[in-house]
């Protein structure tokens, strides 16, 4: 590893292999959002859902190869987070921050309500009640280690594969082509507006570099892992869209949820099946993750003197950031419990991505000059010319689709802006930290 590693990213313990690291990509990116944002994004994309999960999925597309670069030449703990700040350690804590506040307001307690109703379809329960059992549950997990994490997750991927794929199967003679006559009801700005509400469905997955410490020979690994997880559910995802408008009127899919589409041409037994190998575990398969990647990155964010330095301790028995965890565990519970809005979440939660990464694809796009030691130690190597473009089309595109989303979801857009602000104000206060940041990454990659 070409960089010294943090004295408490050093007791994190590897755990993930390769199946582990390809099941928690595939389970961050098909999580309660597939089941959550469907139908909204079809009411703003009509029967070009599929063409708006395509148009989402392009930047991604754009910066996986330069993000394998950036994973397999300095796999680390937070690294979405540490791969900002060689752009500038202000712009990495800004953008560090602002992920956090949307997982901790928005994707986080998006999944666990999104879980709580889909088990009262089942069980007549609370689902603000379900959602803080099962983000209690997953708290727990994660605090126990990174190798039971990955077991369940490993256990959750393959009931999840098979929900989905019996779901395309059994729906795929049932689609009425009459469904798609009218391609564009809102307009190429619907389209765009879909898009990026449908951004998670394959960016949330390229936050398993965040687990870079505790990954298994994780320069060969990062890059398979990557592009097979961001394969699978694209292809998945589009497939399950065709089928969705295909089946169900564009205009009728407002108060529908996947559940409903599945009841118009499934039996019960595999009704039965979808709801909770596909609904249940579609939830708790991201929720899992989150857990894991938010406690690194805020980890790493407390330790390099920016937060309380005891909020990034790792446990020595178990090898997790338990402090971090516990904030994080509070902070999502009291999310669900007094903001129960399933279009806030997710409009957070998608804004807050889209920030993020565009971040980290700049990085990809000046590591190749400014930090050689990096990309030469990368598994990947890709002409620095191919990837800096591929880094400019993806940013450009990226900045595209958050102003449609922030102009459809002002709400939401005009809250994230803030907590932009305030983290650019804080990092103020912090200042002699974050240059001595940026002078210790010149002498290790220079």
């Amino acid at each position: 590893m070409p960089v010294e590693m943090l004295s408490q990213e050093r007791k994190l313990k590897k755990g993930v292999g390769f199946f582990g690291l390809l099941a928690m990509c595939v389970g961050l990116n098909v999580g309660g959002s597939l089941f959550a944002l469907t139908s909204p994004a079809a009411g703003l994309a009509g029967p070009c859902l599929p063409l708006a999960m395509f148009i989402s999925s392009i930047p991604i597309l754009l910066f996986i190869v330069p993000l394998c670069m950036l994973s397999s030449g300095w796999p680390t703990a937070g690294a979405s987070y540490r791969y900002t700040q060689l752009v500038s350690p202000t712009l990495a804590l800004v953008a560090g921050l602002a992920l956090l506040f949307s997982m901790v307001v928005g994707g986080q307690p998006l999944f666990a309500l999104v879980f709580g109703l889909f088990l009262k379809g089942i069980v007549p329960v609370n689902p603000i009640l379900s959602g803080v059992c099962v983000l209690t549950f997953f708290y727990v997990i994660n605090l126990l280690g990174i190798r039971i994490a990955v077991l369940v997750q490993n256990i959750m991927f393959w009931l999840l594969l098979s929900a989905l794929i019996l779901y395309v199967i059994l729906g795929a003679g049932h689609i009425d082509t009459a469904n798609f006559s009218n391609p564009f009801p809102n307009g190429i700005a619907g389209v765009l507006a879909a898009a990026g509400l449908l951004f998670t469905f394959c960016a949330g997955g390229l936050y398993v570099i965040d687990l870079g410490a505790e990954v298994i020979q994780a320069e060969r690994n990062f890059p398979k892992a990557l592009l097979i997880g961001i394969g699978i559910v694209l292809l998945l995802y589009i497939a399950i869209h065709i089928v969705t408008v295909g089946i169900v009127l564009w205009s009728d899919l407002g108060k529908q949820t996947l559940v409903h589409v599945a009841m118009k041409f499934m039996g019960k037994p595999a009704l039965a099946y979808f709801v909770i190998a596909g609904g249940l575990v579609a939830t708790t398969t991201t929720i899992n993750v989150i857990f894991s990647i938010a406690s690194r990155d805020l980890m790493v964010i407390a330790e390099e003197g920016v937060l309380p330095a005891f909020i990034g301790r790792v446990n020595k028995r178990f090898g997790t950031p338990h402090w971090a965890l516990t904030f994080l565990y509070i902070g999502f519970v009291l999310a669900l419990i007094f903001i129960p809005s399933l279009l806030f979440f997710g409009s957070i939660m998608n804004l807050g991505l889209i920030f993020s990464i565009s971040c980290i694809t700049l990085a990809a796009a000046v590591v190749v000059k400014h930090y050689p030691k990096i990309y030469e130690n990368s598994y990947i190597r890709v002409s620095p010319h191919m990837i800096r473009y591929a880094c400019f089309i993806a940013i450009t595109l990226n900045v595209l689709i958050f102003i449609y989303l922030g102009a459809t979801m002002r709400k939401a857009a005009l809250v994230f802006l803030l907590v932009c602000g305030v983290s650019w104000l804080y990092t103020r206060s912090v200042k002699p930290v974050l240059a001595g940041i940026q002078e210790n990454n010149k002498i290790r990659f220079k």
